[in-house]
């Protein structure tokens, strides 16, 4: 790992680290939310990665950010799939999710680097950890694979290449972007996973006094 792809995972560490150790999403991978808890986890990704990919297909004509708004990373049609399955009869944004979204409409459609440090925080992390994730509440909620395509990217065998790549692109932003921007960058990369921080905290008080999954 070179330069700026190191600053970024540097710089967001504490903040990774606080968003994976929240209580929902620990019960979540010990199989203690029940299966209504996952159902409105995923409804919310999908407010997340619809506003996300829209973003992403204004980015394609940009020249800095058009080599992350892969479409192969696109999640929306699998949400899509998961949400019709798990069968949630809320599938309405939570407040953390509304200010999540808000903030992708307003920083992620005419900023490169907003773009890049939310795209970042989501798909590296999903590259990362979804596949693990996926296994897990399929185990939990006795699911096929119906239920956790979000977890799932048929479209990229080799996600280790992938990452790799990926991380070279993080790594040719000094040449484009300022100061200024490698800046914002790596802020914004911060508030992302705070973002998502806030969204477990919700979906914990919510589902805090329930059975366990079966």
């Amino acid at each position: 790992m070179t330069e700026f792809a190191a600053r970024i995972r540097r710089a967001t560490m504490a903040e990774h680290r606080e968003a994976e150790t929240r209580s929902f999403i620990s019960r979540l991978m010990a199989g203690e939310v029940p299966y209504a808890g996952y159902a409105v986890l995923t409804a919310q990704y999908l407010h997340i990665y619809r506003e996300l990919e829209a973003a992403a297909a204004r980015m394609r004509t940009d020249e800095v950010a058009a080599g992350f708004a892969d479409p192969l990373l696109d999640r929306v049609p699998s949400l899509e799939a998961d949400v019709q399955f798990l069968g949630s009869a809320d599938v309405r944004p939570l407040e953390a999710t509304r200010r999540y979204v808000a903030r992708l409409r307003e920083q992620c459609h005419d900023s490169a680097a907003h773009f890049i440090a939310h795209h970042y925080v989501r798909y590296l992390g999903d590259l990362s950890g979804g596949l693990m994730v996926g296994r897990s509440v399929a185990r939990t909620y006795g699911l096929g694979p119906g239920g956790v395509a979000f977890y799932s990217f048929l479209d990229i065998p080799d996600s280790k290449a992938y990452k790799a790549a990926y991380r070279e692109r993080l790594d040719s932003l000094p040449a484009v972007l300022g100061p200024a921007g490698l800046d914002a960058l790596v802020a914004e990369s911060q508030l992302a996973f705070k973002l998502n921080a806030a969204l477990f905290v919700e979906m914990g008080r919510r589902f805090e006094d329930v059975a366990p999954a079966a």
